[in-house]
């Protein structure tokens, strides 16, 4: 008996962990989907980015950036300016045989020069933290220099501090409200949205909690049906089933972060787009695993809620 149980449960896990991830290169702005292990990250196509223990992880507008990494050089966080400049809307030109860098938006032109430690922004000379750098053929030149000429917002967050509350009565930290993935520190660059008009956060939460409430039932159904199949007690986990509505009804909201809305039921963190309306768990199991919700997921609270 125990053993058909036990079978259920990993083959609904598998279901579970078949997560549909994607490169940071190839999409949309709001998606940070992917594992965040202790050591390294796994994306979708198979390919795995190694981390540190001292990692930082980038996140532009909502979305995860492995593709490029981050450089610290005398205290100065430096980062690749064409995928950023881009990213918010700016054209950038190369001149290799001046090693300069042209970036144009809008009104506002900004050339930079390799080894510089100045930059020209419509013609006035700005200071830089640390000079304009050439690494893996891309420029970096320092993260806030980027964010204040480019009308963009930059965060940085150090993760979890060991000084954490508790998530009502459990053990279970609440993260912190201005981190996308708790266990690393996060640099968050973001373009300078108007949220007024969008969803507010007492509607967003009425609708996660919609959402999450009708996984629960796809989810429930599922469980039991493959009980009924496997001659086991259909009710075997119906104390779960009402823990994790516990857990959806007292839904938490904890703050506002790059894109997102965040709320957390536990061991679940709940990242809610304000510009697409797109909703990601946020799983503390073996690792951090960010998928999208399904509400036809069968597997969508196996981790953690389950299987412990």
């Amino acid at each position: 008996m125990k053993k058909t149980v036990w079978c259920l449960i990993m083959t609904m896990l598998i279901l579970c962990t078949n997560i549909s991830l994607v490169n940071a290169s190839d999409i949309e702005k709001g998606n940070p989907a992917a594992m965040y292990l202790s050591d390294r990250i796994i994306l979708s196509n198979g390919n795995e980015v190694d981390l540190n223990e001292y990692a930082t992880l980038l996140f532009l507008n909502g979305t995860l950036i492995t593709d490029y990494e981050i450089i610290i050089r005398n205290d100065s966080t430096l980062v690749p300016v064409r995928l950023i400049a881009q990213e918010l809307g700016a054209s950038v030109d190369w001149n290799g045989s001046n090693r300069v860098v042209t970036i144009i938006k809008s009104q506002k032109e900004i050339v930079l020069a390799i080894g510089s430690s100045v930059a020209f922004v419509n013609g006035i000379e700005i200071d830089l933290a640390y000079p304009a750098i050439l690494y893996k053929d891309l420029t970096y030149v320092p993260l806030r220099f980027v964010a204040e000429n480019l009308d963009a917002t930059v965060h940085y967050s150090p993760g979890l501090s060991p000084q954490y509350t508790y998530y009502y009565d459990t053990q279970m930290p609440v993260s912190p409200a201005d981190s996308i993935i708790r266990d690393f520190a996060n640099i968050i660059i973001d373009e300078k949205y108007d949220f007024s008009d969008l969803i507010t956060k007492e509607e967003a939460l009425k609708k996660t909690q919609g959402i999450c409430l009708e996984g629960l039932e796809n989810f429930s159904k599922s469980i039991r049906e493959n009980l009924v199949n496997l001659n086991e007690n259909p009710n075997r986990f119906d104390d779960e089933f009402k823990g994790i509505k516990k857990e959806i009804d007292r839904m938490m909201y904890i703050g506002e972060v790059s894109r997102f809305y965040k709320f957390t039921i536990g061991p679940y963190d709940i990242l809610f787009d304000r510009i697409n309306d797109k909703i990601f768990f946020v799983i503390y199991s073996s690792g951090t695993t960010v998928k999208e919700v399904d509400s036809n997921d069968t597997g969508l609270y196996l981790p953690v809620f389950i299987v412990g």
